[in-house]
């Protein structure tokens, strides 16, 4: 596993302790959201389980060729964002604006063909302004490692995922599982955010979990002191929930 995916892990696990303590108030008023949450905890042990295979590791060394080429894709085409956002920002052209609009939290869940389809979208977008990029500081052995990536990683992407659901039970990579697990976070995003005026205190927590994913932007609201309580009414208990989900993997530590 690499450090990123370690640390992902280490955040949804926090995550689902605040969700076990507050679960009383959350399900009462959106009781689909339980599927998501046993979700939740089934990715984290599968990724834990993962992990221990590993060895624990935080490495860039990914369990197969897939793995590889799809972090070498994203990496080439994170550089080439960021140019293009740039270079948009300065001089709008509308043949880049999608392609520059990408960031990380919208390309780290995508596979297979939805990943190449979002990866061919910023290689041809550069590619039509090399020379304005190359002002930039991006050059074209930039631009170039974006179309060797996706040529090796395209035939690779034709594997079929092995990421599935067998009673409760996901095997896969680490990249696989952490990809399908920010899914399931994300959805958790949506539905705090519909009860942070209701329940402000569940908000504040999660946040307050959340804060560890550098991607994680918060509400409108902003960060400041919330009133409302700090949800522990209704909830199953701070020290209940910290023993939610076992102890801490070895792995995570």
């Amino acid at each position: 596993m690499t450090n990123r995916e370690v640390e992902y892990a280490k955040m949804a696990r926090q995550l689902y302790r605040v969700l076990t303590d507050q679960r009383p108030q959350w399900e009462d008023r959106n009781p689909a959201a339980v599927a998501d949450f046993e979700q939740l905890n089934a990715y984290l042990q599968a990724i834990d389980e993962v992990a221990t295979r590993q060895g624990g590791q935080g490495s860039a060394e990914y369990s197969d060729a897939r793995d590889r080429a799809e972090h070498a894709a994203e990496e080439a085409a994170g550089r080439l964002v960021r140019g293009l956002r740039t270079l948009h920002g300065s001089v709008p052209n509308p043949a880049i604006a999608n392609a520059a609009s990408y960031t990380p939290d919208q390309l780290d869940p995508l596979h297979g063909p939805d990943l190449l389809a979002a990866l061919n979208e910023i290689a041809a977008a550069a590619d039509g302004v090399r020379p304005l990029l190359a002002n930039g500081g991006v050059s074209d052995e930039h631009v170039d490692a974006l179309t060797n990536a996706i040529n090796l990683y395209t035939p690779l992407s034709e594997v079929p995922s092995s990421t599935q659901s067998q009673g409760g039970k996901l095997s896969g990579t680490a990249r696989e599982l952490t990809k399908s697990l920010r899914g399931v976070v994300q959805r958790f995003d949506q539905l705090i955010d519909s009860l942070r005026e209701e329940i402000p205190g569940l908000a504040q927590r999660y946040d307050e979990a959340r804060a560890a994913d550098p991607n994680y932007v918060q509400n409108s609201m902003g960060s400041g002191p919330r009133t409302g309580g700090d949800g522990s009414e209704g909830g199953v208990g701070r020290e209940v929930a910290g023993n939610a989900f076992g102890p801490e993997a070895q792995p995570f530590q």
